[in-house]
């Protein structure tokens, strides 16, 4: 049998790279489709970092992509630790894969909550099924990479999906 060694630090660097990327490739798909590359870290920076409640949608306002590009990376880094740290735990235990289940939620639902409740300046801008999208296709790409990475976390989905 093959011992795996597993380094939390690198694989949640990893992990958070992932996400970040994902995330950040779709918005920059969708900007391009629309006209406007980096509009939507543009448009976050400015409301989320720089306080504006009627952000400039033309031209692109480099140091508010700058900045929340920064801030959008600093964000998965830490989420990718928690659920890196959530896999290592669920390989020893499976209640914490009900955790990473309910993290999943939160995760989808916090970033939502975020841009339409707390920031009047992005209504309108980002359709729920954008955001919705996003986050899965990240969540699923950070889980996929987790679940290649950890033999024992899928012995225990075959066997118990959500814990004992």
């Amino acid at each position: 049998m093959t011992k795996h060694h597993h380094s939390l630090g690198r694989e949640s660097f990893i992990v958070g790279l992932i996400g970040a990327t994902v995330v950040a490739a779709w918005f920059l798909v969708i900007d391009t489709v629309n006209g406007r590359p980096f509009a939507t870290p543009s448009i976050l920076g400015q409301v989320i970092l720089f306080g504006e409640d009627t952000p400039v949608l033309a031209p692109i306002m480099w140091p508010a992509v700058a900045a929340y590009s920064a801030l959008h990376m600093a964000a998965f880094l830490l989420f990718g630790a928690v659920v890196t740290k959530l896999v290592f735990l669920a390989d020893l235990n499976g209640i914490f894969r009900f955790a990473l289940m309910m993290l999943f939620v939160a995760f989808e639902v916090f970033f939502y909550g975020v841009l339409v409740m707390f920031f009047q300046g992005t209504s309108g801008l980002f359709p729920l099924w954008s955001i919705l999208a996003a986050n899965t296709v990240a969540a699923f790409s950070m889980g996929g990479y987790l679940y290649r990475r950890h033999p024992a976390l899928r012995r225990g989905l075959g066997r118990e999906p959500l814990g004992g």
